[in-house]
């Protein structure tokens, strides 16, 4: 059985050998570009050198592989497309360098035509290690092709001269090479411009369903733990937002818009396959804030964790006192009695401005406001039974802005800075 399971193995990976054409693509000097303008800038030329050449190569029917560092890796089932890809890169390059002449980008293209394996929109084997090798041995805005991808090509029509044999590491034989004079082309890039929508590749959408999620999920936290409450300290905003089926006070409500939001925002970028870059720095800002203000609020909340005197001192209280519900279907009454008729009942989490309390027969009543001059009343405590445990339906209290909710925020944007600069940026 074994030996019948690894002869379908075999059988299955011959199958999907195919012939295809790999180019790479590196940027010459980037590690001594990072070194002089450090990673903020180097990352910025990754994304404009991703941003002009991507294009290019879905132009002429290419498929880009991955994004490695800042290099990119491309297959093409015709050889032809993927030299003139090459010579359109390096036009691109050349009309960026003529219109801004700070822009010193130099990039280096190699091209190998073989026998791999396709799966998944990857490519396996020895010849992608050959066309690596065949970009290592060009120069900055230099093309090399090998001699299986320049036998399938016209020589004339796409400006071939032989460059000799080279000795590639890791490999006994020599292999030819052919340089590409793409100068001696025409123009391949008129009807060519910069997108300023930035390409998401197939194996990134994982990456980018994470990173969306977690920006709608910290707006969601930081509604729950603080916006709220600013705004319900307003009776005006109260009046509107606040009733208790108001829609701003209905948390399971407002969790599925914003999760429903995040999904189609997802699902719309997967479709046009492109995104806003700053869309996407804003999702990965997202994320990093998340990661920040959870790194430091469930600490500094849950483990009483406690560095500075200051820590759980307020620096705001509001002007009013809440009450939070904490039971689903809790009832407000027309008046603090357990036979008033019932006014609505409110769901857990939601918030209402405390009016006044009153207390008799062991019951605490808290009066809330409605609506615009409208109130009603409801039990802090179900008193304990015979069998029955004390159940509380609500909890009166001020909302506070301590330090430690400072010092979260703060960690926050840390985390945020981190994600648009410096998060790995695979999302080319």
């Amino acid at each position: 059985m074994k030996l019948f399971a690894r002869f379908q193995e075999k059988s299955k990976f011959r199958m999907s050998r195919n012939e295809v054409t790999v180019l790479f693509t590196d940027i010459e000097d980037s590690t001594r570009y990072w070194d002089a303008h450090g990673d903020v800038k180097g990352r910025l030329m990754v994304d404009h050198h991703n941003r002009l050449l991507i294009p290019v190569i879905e132009k002429y029917n290419g498929h880009v592989v991955k994004t490695i560092g800042d290099a990119i890796m491309a297959k093409f089932s015709k050889p032809g497309n993927a030299v003139k890809a090459a010579m359109a890169m390096q036009q691109m390059l050349e009309r960026e360098r003529k219109h801004y002449r700070r822009n010193i980008l130099k990039v280096r293209i190699g091209i190998h035509t073989g026998q791999a394996i396709v799966e998944n929109k990857d490519v396996f084997g020895d010849m992608v290690n050959v066309a690596a090798r065949v970009e290592s041995r060009a120069k900055g805005n230099e093309i090399l092709v090998s001699g299986s991808t320049a036998v399938k090509c016209r020589k004339k029509e796409y400006h071939l001269k032989p460059r000799g044999k080279a000795k590639l590491k890791g490999k006994e034989a020599r292999v030819t090479l052919y340089q590409c004079d793409w100068k001696k082309s025409p123009s391949l890039i008129d009807d060519l411009h910069i997108d300023p929508l930035q390409p998401v590749l197939r194996r990134q959408k994982i990456e980018l369903i994470i990173h969306t999620l977690a920006s709608f999920a910290i707006l969601f936290i930081l509604y729950y733990r603080y916006l709220r409450y600013l705004m319900a300290d307003s009776e005006y905003w109260a009046n509107f937002l606040f009733a208790p089926r108001g829609l701003m006070n209905n948390l399971i409500v407002l969790s599925a818009i914003l999760l429903l939001l995040s999904l189609l925002i997802y699902f719309f970028i997967d479709i046009r396959k492109k995104a806003p870059r700053f869309i996407l720095r804003l999702f990965k800002g997202g994320f990093g804030f998340l990661i920040g203000f959870l790194l430091f609020y469930l600490p500094a909340n849950y483990l009483s964790l406690s560095f500075d005197k200051n820590w759980n001192e307020p620096l705001y209280e509001s002007d009013h006192l809440f009450v939070e519900i904490k039971e689903n279907n809790t009832i407000v009454r027309k008046s603090p009695s357990l036979s008033a008729p019932i006014l609505t009942t409110t769901a857990y989490g939601t918030i209402l401005l405390l009016s006044d309390v009153y207390s008799e027969n062991d019951l605490t009543w808290n009066k809330v406001l409605l609506r615009r001059n409208e109130y009603g009343w409801i039990l802090r405590v179900i008193p304990a039974r015979i069998g029955v445990p004390a159940k509380r339906l609500s909890l009166a209290n001020k909302f506070y802005f301590r330090y430690k909710d400072l010092y979260a925020l703060i960690a926050g944007m840390l985390g945020f800075l981190w994600g648009v600069f410096f998060l790995r940026r695979s999302l080319a």
